[in-house]
């Protein structure tokens, strides 16, 4: 189990999580459904618990924050009715900013993710992996890990950056798909369902609700069909499956896609 509890995709979940849940609401905060998995309403009333306990309000269920949670309260809570967003949500940028051709940035991160196809997390079902590692949230899913790292070190680009959301961590990227699609929208990188390029974000939903996966489009092969790059997947577990993959995939199968762009 994690040290910490963080906003992912998919989501962490077990009695760990249950049990925050349970506490917050025994101390006045709402933390929605007590379902067990750690989403956006959960981290902002973790935060609110944070702020009113004088801890850092980042919406990570650490250490510091789990003993602080274990104690008596010393007054009543500030907010009684956090809610949460996935994200910011400033004003799209116009559409004048979407790439119409490629983006040097994504083939840039696509080279990087295609050297690490094969790559599995150690051991079998941990979420560790050397790409958690490196964004310093190790043991939670990484899809989106995956992809912060590929655009870090592939094109020395930051995704999310500046940008103010559940699971977006400055000078790393994302650890949440539902931030990095907002993310893409608002920047005026987002290019919507249409036939992909190589370096693309890939925003994949596969039941209609929130997005789920993310991954690095890496060639479009016609009739609606593409290959992407992507981490933390598997044949049988699209979205948790702990090995970079190449994933033969369909249009129809995303939200859409995003093209990042220099300026």
């Amino acid at each position: 189990m994690a040290a910490e509890l963080h906003v992912t995709s998919p989501f962490m979940s077990g009695p760990a999580v249950l049990a925050v849940q349970k506490r917050l609401v025994a101390l006045g905060y709402a933390p929605g459904a007590l379902d067990g998995a750690y989403g956006p309403t959960v981290a902002a009333a973790v935060q609110a618990f944070q702020r009113d306990r004088k801890l850092e309000a980042d919406g990570v269920a650490g250490p510091l924050t789990l003993a602080a949670l274990k104690e008596k309260p010393a007054k009543a809570p500030a907010a009684l009715t956090a809610t949460a967003t996935s994200a910011s949500a400033p004003a799209p940028a116009p559409a004048s900013r979407r790439l119409q051709g490629r983006s040097s940035l994504g083939e840039q991160a696509l080279a990087e993710a295609i050297t690490h196809i094969g790559v599995k997390e150690k051991p079998a079902g941990s979420n560790k992996s050397p790409f958690g590692q490196w964004f310093g949230v190790d043991g939670v899913p990484w899809c989106n890990v995956f992809v912060s790292y590929c655009f870090q070190i592939g094109a020395s680009y930051t995704i999310c950056k500046g940008f103010k959301g559940a699971g977006a961590y400055p000078g790393k990227g994302s650890t949440y798909v539902p931030t990095t699609e907002a993310w893409l929208q608002t920047a005026g990188f987002w290019v919507g369902r249409t036939e992909p390029r190589p370096g693309d974000i890939a925003i994949f939903n596969w039941d209609g609700g929130r997005p789920d996966h993310i991954g690095i489009v890496e060639e479009y092969l016609g009739d609606g069909q593409f290959h992407a790059i992507e981490g933390n997947t598997a044949v049988g577990n699209d979205s948790n499956g702990g090995e970079v993959m190449r994933r033969l995939r369909n249009v129809a199968q995303v939200n859409g896609f995003g093209r990042v762009a220099t300026s």
